[in-house]
């Protein structure tokens, strides 16, 4: 995933953006069914890429952002795949049109096969965020079809009704990892790359760590985000534990984690900590996204960076742990390797310090306790639940009394565009972890209240049942009345100076980006409550499936945001492979004004339409657990 530091060299990059999208598409005959890229031809597109180009990533000169904004039309918002017969809610929202036009009052839904179809009224959503929109309910219908709707003279995408429209897409989520492979040949995608990874950023020195996945539309390898691969990986395992004709095997699953954590444990330094990433940029800059000739020790081997965060630990060890119980029966000694580099990195680290790093570590700490059931993981998870409890916010905070029940992180609310769930989710791990803990009560007590008093009621501001991105503190300009923003933008506010945006504030800081893994992760969250919190079960599913729908749809650009699927798919950001089937993009992005954005001319921003591996893995991850909790 780009995570650009300044401006500088915009112009050449984006005309090297292009130059190797299309002297990819040319060199693989995607166009002519010729042979695949040979290794010539493919470093040859080295020559495309300019030196200042390889070194920034900014975005375009002109910024596209404001001609982003959802047109008028398509007005229909729709998933694109369809509905479980019972499970969640089938929801329509069409746009309402301009002052002074007529709405629609009515759509009509049709069977495409039988003359079966129906009319239902179209309702005002009241007091609707993200613009003024019509909905209707059709839960009742149940009947497995394929469906189109029509709303005045526009159709919607055809749709199913079926219990696997959302299984039948993980196998195809989970290839979109094969085609990342770095380290080897791809058939059809690349030849064997990077076999000079790396060198360390504060030495020089040769380190092998080849192999692993490409994190996103790039060529860099991440490590927090990246491990989500595996985590989520053997969570599908774990979630569907008899998989049925047409899923992904245990077997392919095994295979393709072993792949990917062959990178991962040479990762880890012999102290035990863990290095952050390979080929992330030395200053921050993009200098190391690039193929090389893959000869150790010429000029474009590409930096290891050597520092090491605890945050980054936690996941492996999450990974390590999981990968222990994965792979216990098929391979002992395996699972005893990944268990054993999974206690070194534990045993590495103090005490966790920020709320991101407190719900990591509480996530490995019951991973690690499954696979050794050594008390001492016991009663690290009870102090650090502790801590995670403690962090929430169970008062009414800055002169308001309408939400409470988020975390902090702190004296400001956690906001994390990747892992906002997390903290919550990581006490139902703990609950279901610890059934007999003392504090299971408290911790599930504190997911409950998550739910009531801030989940819900924060998603019932748009008529798309999307969860916005977080919380923000005001501070009062002229008391008591004028809020003044944490940033020069648009916030919504909910009272007092307690302040909330759907997306990723824009003047903050130089990357932005879309919010599909927050949503996705709040899928995940209410999934899990569903297994766990069973008084709150119909509700978390169907909120759960209103976050995943707008990724897949249901959304004011009627864009499916995964390739492969639904219509209306915008270009990827994938400068290197182009198209991946099963590859989730970063979605749909704010203004300034806090309004939705998204890529839908070719302008390749990556902000909106980049690849990137946490969109998958929560894809993956979330629908698993929905797949037993909605059966």
């Amino acid at each position: 995933m780009a995570r650009p530091a300044n401006p500088a060299g915009v112009t050449a990059w984006r005309a090297a953006d292009k130059e190797v999208v299309m002297a990819d598409a040319e060199n693989r005959g995607q166009d002519r069914g010729t042979s695949p890229l040979g290794r010539r031809q493919f470093l040859g597109t080295l020559a495309a890429l300019p030196v200042a180009a390889m070194a920034q990533e900014g975005p375009p000169v002109s910024d596209p952002v404001e001609k982003m904004t959802a047109p008028a039309r398509p007005a229909i918002a729709l998933n694109h795949l369809g509905f479980r017969p019972h499970a969640g809610r089938k929801v329509l929202v069409v746009k309402a049109p301009p002052p002074g036009v007529t709405p629609p009052r009515e759509f009509t839904l049709r069977d495409v096969v039988t003359p079966f179809r129906f009319r239902r009224p179209l309702t005002l959503a009241a007091e609707s965020d993200l613009g003024p929109c019509l909905t209707a309910d059709f839960s009742d219908l149940d009947r497995p079809a394929l469906y189109q709707i029509t709303v005045g003279d526009e159709h919607s995408v055809q749709f199913a009704i079926r219990d696997d429209v959302w299984r039948r897409t993980l196998p195809k989520a989970v290839g979109y990892y094969r085609y990342q492979r770095c380290g080897v040949e791809v058939p059809g995608v690349h030849p064997a790359c990077h076999l000079d990874d790396a060198r360390r950023r504060d030495n020089g020195q040769h380190v092998d760590v080849t192999g692993g996945w490409h994190d996103a539309g790039d060529l860099r390898k991440w490590m927090d985000v990246t491990m989500l691969n595996g985590i989520a990986l053997l969570n599908l395992m774990r979630n569907i534990p008899e998989p049925r004709p047409g899923d992904v095997s245990h077997e392919q699953i095994l295979e393709e984690v072993h792949f990917g954590n062959r990178y991962f444990l040479k990762m880890q330094d012999t102290d035990g900590k863990i290095w952050a990433d390979t080929a992330g940029g030395v200053n921050g800059d993009n200098s190391d996204n690039h193929w090389t000739d893959n000869v150790i020790g010429t000029a474009d081997d590409r930096y290891l960076n050597t520092e090491k965060r605890s945050d980054v630990a936690a996941v492996f060890v999450t990974l390590e742990a999981l990968a222990a119980q994965g792979y216990s029966r098929s391979d002992a000694a395996y699972a005893r390797q990944c268990l054993d580099a999974g206690l070194r990195a534990w045993n590495a680290f103090g005490a966790p310090q920020t709320t991101l790093e407190l719900a990591w570590w509480a996530m490995a700490t019951c991973e690690l306790f499954r696979a050794t059931q050594d008390p001492v993981h016991r009663r690290h998870a009870a102090l650090i639940g502790r801590d995670l409890v403690e962090r929430q916010n169970r008062s009414f905070i800055a002169e308001q009394k309408q939400v409470r029940g988020f975390w902090m992180d702190g004296n400001q609310p956690y906001v994390e565009v990747v892992y906002s769930a997390l903290p919550p989710l990581a006490l139902l791990t703990l609950s279901e972890t610890f059934p007999d803990a003392p504090d299971r009560n408290r911790w599930l007590d504190a997911v409950k209240l998550h739910l009531d008093e801030y989940l819900f009621p924060m998603s019932q501001r748009s008529a798309y049942g999307i969860v916005p991105l977080g919380l923000f503190l005001g501070e009062y300009a002229q008391m008591p009345h004028t809020v003044k923003e944490p940033t020069p933008e648009s916030y919504r506010i909910i009272d007092g100076r307690l302040l909330y945006r759907y997306f990723m504030p824009t003047r903050k800081q130089f990357w932005w980006l879309g919010t599909t893994s927050h949503l996705e992760g709040n899928a995940l969250l209410l999934a899990r409550s569903a297994q766990l919190c069973p008084d709150r079960a119909k509700a978390c599913v169907e909120l759960a499936y209103r976050q995943l729908e707008w990724v897949m749809g249901a959304n004011p650009f009627a864009a499916c945001l995964m390739t492969g699927e639904g219509m209306r798919n915008p270009y990827p950001h994938s400068r290197f492979v182009g198209l991946i089937p099963g590859g989730i993009m970063n979605g749909i992005a704010g203004n300034a004004a806090d309004q939705p954005i998204l890529d839908m001319d070719y302008e390749l921003d990556w902000r909106t339409g980049e690849y990137w591996s946490p969109h998958v893995a929560f894809y993956i991850w979330a629908n698993s657990v929905l797949e037993n909790v909605a059966a």
